[in-house]
């Protein structure tokens, strides 16, 4: 089935699900703090985990009186989801069909006001919501419940991302970070794990985010520190 008319909230499909963003097709809206070349759809950068606020900024600037008590220079400033990006979502909305989103919603920080957020943007603009293994979503449960402060992704960020291999790719920018050179063999350093890998320069990334195939059963971003390897 191709999907056109959708505001997606996707981290990278192409490499998560390609058979998803190859069937997302024609005029779509994807926000996302990575931007997927190969997704069809216009695309608006926000910060790393911030769909929260991304999504309450959308409801309070469609709806001032249910979500009075929402502060939209707050939200867009700390989603850094400018409201003119807002705005023009809005306007896209009026016509859309579809809000797509991670399979693994549940990992996510504040996932119930989402799950809140979500249904309500569909029911005002009669929309449908399917999750990125194409499964329709319905949320009238989820309650509103108040704003839970983001997380902060200074620094270097891993991202859990389907790939041929087991190298750390990422960016000039991530090398320069973390004092080590291309092809070094480093340790990550994470909350949850550490593990050893190659660092791989990749001239199509920006940024401070690294793509990895690992095992990791939480949440696509995880904060972390390298260190050469011994």
């Amino acid at each position: 089935m191709i999907y056109e008319k959708a505001l997606c909230f996707l981290d990278m499909p192409s490499i998560k699900n390609k058979d998803l963003c190859t069937r997302i097709q024609g005029e779509n809206v994807n926000i996302s703090c990575l931007e997927d070349k190969f997704l069809k759809a216009k695309f608006y950068k926000c910060e790393i985990a911030s769909l929260s606020f991304v999504l309450a900024l959308l409801c309070k600037m469609s709806d001032e009186n249910t979500f009075k008590d929402l502060d939209e220079g707050y939200l867009s400033a700390e989603s850094c989801f400018g409201e003119e990006e807002a705005s023009d979502t809005l306007n896209f909305l009026t016509t859309a069909k579809y809000l797509i989103i991670d399979k693994n919603i549940d990992l996510y920080k504040d996932s119930e006001n989402i799950k809140y957020f979500l249904n309500f943007l569909s029911q005002k603009y009669q929309l449908k919501i399917l999750d990125s293994n194409e499964k329709e979503c319905h949320f009238e449960n989820a309650k509103f419940n108040p704003l839970k402060e983001l997380d902060n992704y200074d620094g270097l960020v891993l991202f859990k991302a389907n790939l041929d291999d087991n190298n750390l790719h990422c960016s000039k920018q991530f090398l320069q970070i973390s004092k080590c050179k291309d092809q070094s063999e480093v340790e990550i350093l994470a909350k949850d794990f550490n593990l050893k890998t190659t660092l791989c320069l990749d001239e199509n990334l920006q940024g401070t985010i690294g793509f990895l195939n690992h095992e990791n059963f939480g949440f696509d971003f995880t904060q972390i520190r390298i260190k050469e390897a011994k």
